[in-house]
């Protein structure tokens, strides 16, 4: 490797030197500007760049003419210059030209050795680096043919035997109205076996009607889909009884949405008392997000940093009608938090664990987070999201498969609009693909929250930036 220092006045006149010096391969190691001519003259010159610069191998040098190296240089110069030539070539006899051209054809030479002309030496060309060419595949016969159709076949029938029972059932049934629904159901997310009991239920509670109409095929799904799941009803019967909530979930899952919109419903439209107490201590623009919408709806809302001080906020607003507690997430922590806020309140009369999961998780997940819970008392599931997602199976899987019951379901960000308690008509609705023919809240809830309250209209928040 050859290295080799360069100064110039700019960057280009030193690629410049450089290339023409060691070669279009060469490396530029480093660059910096250098003052020449020692520390005085420094003040007064202009700055040059000093590229240090290498080649893997040395150049070759530039091919000079050849010259006569037979007698010295002084020879040749005092050895007198011959006589001119005569220009009139002595005359040649027939007999010496037939001789000649006779010699020549006997003996033929290249023409560069008969004038002298040395040829230039091509270079050797560089090696070409080939893939190897890969073999044509076999040409496929007619007899390999009929193998793989067989093999296909073959296949086709382990597939059909290794299918539940349920799966292959939902064709059969009588009704092909009853079968459509079945598949539909399957394509919302229910598990063949599922969507084969609720047909069966339905051929058995249909015998003998003639259902033409959607609307009674669908009140006949809700009739089953109760049957299979548990509601909760709403978190206050309008008894005068005190009720203590509790939202836990991942984060990001919609607990923060969901107290804030049941805290407006209850506060604005059902005109009871309200207490917020947060047990979130990692999220803290939850928590200001949390006292923000309590300041604009009056209502009181506590921080707690340990289980034993949300206790003291709970005991603190004892006179509330309705008491709504934030937690952080799904964290051991967190949940060990749960678990010890819950034997605080065991002198309480009713504290409910709302399960808040969003409808687009995966049903494997949703099932995950359940096991995790599953020893609390007074479990709940409140679905949010559900304007995220056109697959609602998961809300009648999870419930039906835990046996935990469904308390709401949310869509959307108006409060309190877009917060409904669950029912298995509205489910059937959102099953059957009937997700927007009434407005979210059912006409019952909306004409039952007209009549306690009739200002209701008027009491409407936008949640912008509350996390859902």
């Amino acid at each position: 490797m050859k290295v080799k220092t360069f100064h110039a006045l700019t960057m280009q006149d030193a690629i410049r030197a450089i290339k023409e010096e060691l070669g279009p391969d060469a490396v530029i190691l480093s660059s910096k500007e250098v003052h020449q001519g020692g520390r005085l003259m420094s003040y007064f010159n202009k700055p040059v760049l000093e590229v240090m610069a290498a080649a893997e191998y040395d150049p070759l040098p530039p091919i000079k003419p050849a010259r006569d190296t037979s007698a010295p240089s002084e020879t040749r110069k005092a050895r007198p210059a011959p006589a001119a030539a005569s220009t009139t070539p002595p005359p040649v006899g027939p007999e010496v030209f037939h001789d000649t051209l006779q010699g020549m054809l006997a003996n033929p030479a290249p023409l560069s050795q008969v004038y002298g002309i040395k040829q230039p030496v091509a270079p050797s060309p560089a090696p070409r680096h080939t893939r190897p060419v890969a073999p044509r595949p076999a040409e496929i016969t007619q007899s390999r043919l009929q193998d793989l159709r067989k093999e296909l076949r073959t296949l086709s029938r382990e597939i059909g035997a290794s299918l539940p029972a349920a799966a292959q059932s939902l064709s059969q049934h009588a009704d092909p109205a009853i079968a459509a629904l079945c598949r539909s159901l399957v394509a919302q997310g229910l598990r063949p076996s599922s969507a084969d009991r609720i047909g069966r239920s339905l051929s058995a509670d249909l015998t003998g009607r003639n259902v033409t109409e959607p609307h009674d095929l669908q009140n006949a799904l809700a009739k089953c889909l109760a049957q299979d799941m548990r509601v909760s009803g709403a978190l206050l019967s309008g008894q005068g009884d005190r009720t203590i909530a509790m939202m836990i979930g991942t984060n990001g899952a919609g607990k923060t949405a969901a107290i804030t919109k049941l805290a407006a419903h209850y506060q604005l439209e059902e005109k009871k008392s309200v207490a917020i107490v947060s047990l979130d201590t990692y999220r803290l623009a939850s928590v200001e997000q949390l006292r923000m919408y309590a300041e604009v709806l009056g209502i009181p809302c506590e921080s707690a940093m340990s289980a034993k001080q949300a206790a003291t906020c709970v005991h603190k607003h004892a006179d509330a009608d309705l008491i709504l507690i934030d937690t952080a997430g799904f964290a051991e922590r967190d949940l060990a938090l749960v678990h010890t806020l819950h034997q605080l309140l065991k002198t309480e009369p009713e504290v409910q664990t709302h399960v808040v999961v969003s409808a687009s998780t995966r049903e494997q997940d949703l099932q995950r987070q359940v096991a995790q819970i599953h020893a609390l008392p007074l479990l709940r599931l409140l679905f949010s999201k559900l304007d995220e997602t056109d697959s609602f199976g998961a809300l009648y899987e999870l419930s039906h498969q835990s046996g935990i019951p469904l308390s709401y379901w949310s869509a959307g960000q108006r409060v309190p609009e877009d917060l409904e308690v669950a029912t298995p008509q509205r489910l059937a609705e959102l099953l059957i693909g009937r997700r927007y023919t009434v407005p979210f809240r059912s006409s019952v809830d909306a004409h039952a929250s007209a009549e306690r309250s009739p200002s209701r209209g008027s009491h409407t928040v936008t949640m912008n930036t509350v996390t859902r």
